[in-house]
């Protein structure tokens, strides 16, 4: 099953004043809870397990026979504190629809290198390329969410928080946080294909041209989003080239508890 079965709304571009400057392109998905008989938590929580610890490591453990002892090891990290459930989630979805939507190849995502519950790891949020790119365009993604409601009976303001964020981190993110980025990507790429796997590697010597692109994700609940605020994903000004996705997800935080309670269940 894709995020696909999910969608409601697919990248409608976002449409500004004419007296307004677009700088960059503005993407926004409609995200469904539901689509009966499927549901999105169960998507989410089917593949979050991968993101909770060293893609290697959870391949050697399988390759080893020690299947339950994986998922035990992977499970332990998971966040129990609702704030970091929230914003898991956030990011994880976003990752799935970069792979499902987007169509790029997730590389590595920094949730898995987070060595304790309730912890966000710093760096990009996730890596991405272009598959069959030559040299390889290597795609970094940050994300940034929020967990409002429309029932928490306040304007979510998202333009002076999660979207503002995304401009924030971009531009505190210098050359030598990126080549922290690659020289962690080389040791913990998540491709089981190994002539792949030698490509990518390939492009990350010293002196290789690089090809980086950077994309922007804003993850809302559905009943906050407010055509008035989108407007500075589009306009405000960054030394960086990017795009932005948003992506609107219906009932976000019930949603996102859902994935958290089937997970926990498998911990056992």
């Amino acid at each position: 099953m894709s995020l696909s079965t999910f969608i409601r709304e697919s990248r409608t571009r976002f449409t500004l004043d004419a007296s307004k400057k677009e700088l960059r392109a503005v993407h926004i998905s409609n995200i469904l809870q539901k689509n009966d008989p499927h549901n999105l938590a169960d998507l989410v929580a089917d593949r979050a397990p991968l993101y909770y610890r060293e893609f290697d490591k959870v391949v050697d453990s399988l390759r080893s026979g020690y299947f339950l002892t994986a998922m035990r090891e992977t499970l332990k990290r998971l966040p129990n504190s609702e704030h970091f459930q929230d914003s898991h989630f956030g990011e994880i979805l976003a990752s799935i629809f970069v792979e499902d939507i987007l169509g790029l190849k997730k590389l590595y995502c920094k949730l898995s290198l987070n060595s304790a519950e309730n912890q966000n790891a710093y760096k990009m949020d996730l890596l991405c390329y272009e598959e069959g790119s030559d040299p390889v365009n290597f795609i970094f993604c940050e994300v940034k969410s929020s967990n409002k409601h429309e029932s928490d009976g306040m304007p979510p303001k998202h333009d002076a928080s999660c979207y503002a964020s995304i401009f924030d981190s971009l531009r505190t993110y210098n050359d030598g946080d990126q080549a922290f980025d690659l020289t962690t990507l080389k040791d913990r790429l998540e491709i089981f294909d190994e002539a792949e796997k030698a490509r990518v590697k390939k492009s990350l010597l010293p002196y290789t041209v690089r090809n980086v692109g950077y994309i922007g994700i804003a993850v809302i609940d559905h009943s906050t989003y407010s055509v008035d605020e989108v407007p500075v994903l589009a306009t405000r000004k960054s030394e960086k080239e990017f795009n932005v996705e948003l992506l609107c997800v219906e009932q976000y935080k019930d949603t996102s508890s859902q994935v958290y309670s089937i997970l926990e269940k498998l911990k056992g």
